[in-house]
């Protein structure tokens, strides 16, 4: 090839002896990175980098016009690139311009490639970024549904554990994009580990987030009402329901292990799972009322987390039923409760 003569082979990126199909996948590729209206560089750098694309691919293109621009060129000899490439300054961009050009061009050629992305990318953004850098890196296009199944399984196990049902129930709310229910399952799997309870993960999410949709796995039944004295299955007693009778709190069945001052207290609900909390004020008369019926309380001075001022918050004697107000630094007990 003389001095003067562009390699239209190296400008669209491909062999001398590319087949059709892959010069039109890296014609297009191309285009999409370096058309004027997307690319993120200087405008006039994409003018000119179009308009050597369209010149090497109307050759390249025409049998007739490649075939004479091969004999002529010689580069049917040669697929290395020129002496001086590897002086080139080869800059950041270019490399994430080259990465998306090679991208473009195996979404072309790889049937299904771009759906298999898109599915990862539900998911998170970052492992299917992953799974693009090694699949160009591997060049293993036949294996990507294999692939991408591995990365798939690898985050789902790594963010919400390998209860299975679990996964399949958190896959569900990021493609439905209900991230917060998703990152809330992320820190319940890093507090309790393996021992969950799936149907309580599962039901407790759709009735907090109030969705629907979901079908539950199989061998778990939703309920569809709830009464006072209702068991849950993590042992947690109902004792307040709403109107609709789907709505309410429930109660742990045993104490706190230790008498707490009211920030102690505070805290104590915060190392539990799915948002146990203090009573409010009003709460925990109903938690009084319903003593009887749950059980298990003993006849001492429990929190609530009503404050009546800076220094003072409310507590309730389950000995005889009143309601206090009292310094927030005296120990009483604890007995913490949840919406469902």
């Amino acid at each position: 090839m003389n001095s003067t003569q562009k390699d239209f082979y190296r400008v669209l990126g491909v062999t001398h002896n590319a087949e059709m199909v892959v010069i039109k996948a890296a014609y297009k590729a191309l285009m999409m990175v370096y058309h004027p209206d997307r690319y993120e560089g200087d405008t006039e750098e994409a003018i000119k980098k179009t308009k050597e694309i369209n010149e090497a691919y109307s050759v390249l293109i025409d049998p007739d016009k490649r075939k004479s621009y091969t004999e002529k060129s010689g580069t049917q000899h040669t697929d290395n690139p020129s002496p001086d490439a590897s002086n080139e300054k080869y800059n950041t961009n270019q490399k994430n311009n080259d990465s998306e050009v090679a991208w473009q061009i195996a979404i072309e050629l790889v049937k299904g490639l771009s759906e298999i992305y898109q599915n990862l990318a539900v998911l998170s953004k970052d492992i299917a970024m992953d799974f693009r850098v090694e699949l160009l890196k591997s060049k293993r296009f036949d294996e990507a549904t294999i692939i991408a199944q591995q990365f798939e399984s690898q985050f789902l196990e790594k963010f919400f554990g390998s209860n299975k049902d679990v996964q399949d129930f958190c896959r569900w709310l990021l493609s439905t994009e209900q991230r917060e229910a998703a990152k809330e399952i992320n820190k319940i799997v890093a507090k309790a580990g393996e021992h969950l309870n799936t149907y309580d993960i599962i039901d407790t999410t759709l009735r907090k987030y109030q969705l629907t949709g979901y079908q539950m796995p199989a061998g778990y039944e939703r309920r569809l009402s709830y009464s006072i004295g209702d068991v849950l299955s993590d042992e947690s007693i109902v004792f307040y329901v709403d109107e609709t009778h789907q709505h309410g709190l429930v109660v742990r069945p045993e104490d706190q292990s230790i008498k707490a001052t009211w920030h102690e207290a505070k805290k104590l609900a915060g190392m539990h799972l799915w948002e146990w909390h203090l009573p409010s004020r009003e709460d925990l008369q109903k938690l009084y009322d319903q003593r009887d019926l749950i059980g298990s309380f003993e006849n001492h001075l429990y929190w609530s987390s009503s404050e009546s001022d800076k220094f003072n918050a409310w507590f309730q004697n389950f000995y005889i039923g009143n309601a206090f107000t009292g310094n927030k630094n005296l120990t009483h007990r604890v007995r913490l409760v949840r919406a469902f």
